[in-house]
């Protein structure tokens, strides 16, 4: 009979015995996106996780031998995880228990530890989705990676050629803390409600939910037009993997452009690149497909809140019952 749990010191022979098996990872991180797969270290996870490190693990041991496992760590605040490992290496499991269980096991953790989001991205495909779906995850975007170059110079002819009458004077320029709750209303009108109630309706759990490992060594831009930021921008420099961000309606085409031609600059010339975008997002994906972009894979990415509603004690004070007289 399997267990499931968090990682346990009885457990290092499981975890020795499973350190670098190569096994499909459900789980995809924004820093992995483009890479070649890793085998997972459980190990090192889990020493992290007992040294206070700022990692949780959990598996799902049968006697010595670990049937699944996953980890997790903090996103841009401690109130927030992400699944980065979640391996199923029950070949008999067919019904996904031990990811569901694993999700479980996560869930219980982040309520202990006060998280209020714990978010999995995985392909559109892996039977991940499921299982996280019957672990109390909810389905938060449909995302679509795109490749291409941060230039295509034919795709600079056709837009030369394009008629660009009505497009205002869209200014580009590198993000600043000033912007912050501009980028959030940005956030606000670029997303469906039903995304937003799944990962962020609040400023502060927007931050808190921000990826920012995959781009800590790059920077964002924002596009404005009419004194409005209309358009976003972020990228990582190490791999030139970039996040656009659009306004659904006005102005998405020139600040799209915009912010891409400055990305350029910033790269130092024509690069190769990727851009996970919403599926829901069809102002991006129009800017990026003129720019001779093309799709390459899809993820879904799930959320799961976690915080219990805090509920305000209110004082009621004794009083005496004064009869009326009929």
């Amino acid at each position: 009979m399997s267990d499931t749990h968090a990682a346990r010191p009885t457990d290092l022979v499981a975890l020795v015995t499973f350190d670098g098996e190569v096994r499909e990872n459900r789980a995809v991180t924004r820093e992995a996106l483009g890479r070649e797969p890793e085998a997972p270290r459980p190990l090192s996870a889990a020493l992290e996780q007992w040294l206070g490190l700022g990692r949780q693990t959990w598996v799902t041991v049968q006697g010595r031998s670990v049937q699944g496992i996953a980890t997790a760590r903090d996103l841009s605040a401690k109130s927030a995880w992400i699944i980065d490992t979640l391996i199923d290496a029950d070949r008999e499991d067919a019904a996904g228990d031990v990811l569901r269980d694993l999700l479980r096991q996560a869930a219980v953790a982040a309520e202990r530890a006060r998280v209020t989001h714990i978010l999995l991205r995985t392909p559109a495909d892996s039977p991940a989705i499921e299982a996280a779906l019957r672990a109390g995850f909810v389905g938060a975007l449909h995302e679509r990676v795109w490749r291409g170059r941060t230039f295509d110079p034919a795709a600079a002819s056709d837009r030369a050629g394009a008629s660009t009458s009505g497009d205002p004077a869209v200014a580009v320029r590198p993000a600043t803390d000033a912007d912050t709750l501009a980028l959030f209303q940005l956030y606000s009108r670029a997303l469906p409600i039903e995304a937003r109630q799944a990962l962020a309706m609040t400023l502060d759990e927007w931050q808190a939910l921000r990826e920012r490992r995959w781009c800590a060594h790059g920077s964002e831009l924002v596009a404005v037009a009419n004194d409005r930021v209309v358009g976003a921008l972020r990228f990582g420099d190490e791999r030139a993997q970039i996040e656009l961000t659009l306004e659904p309606e006005a102005h998405a085409a020139a600040a799209g452009h915009a912010l891409l031609d400055a990305t350029c600059a910033a790269l130092d010339g024509e690069r190769g690149a990727l851009a996970l975008v919403p599926m829901t997002a069809a102002a991006s994906e129009h800017v990026l497909r003129e720019r001779g972009f093309a799709p390459d894979g899809e993820y879904v990415l799930l959320s799961r809140r976690v915080a219990r509603p805090v509920r305000s004690a209110v004082p009621a004070r004794a009083g005496v019952a004064i009869p009326t007289s009929g």
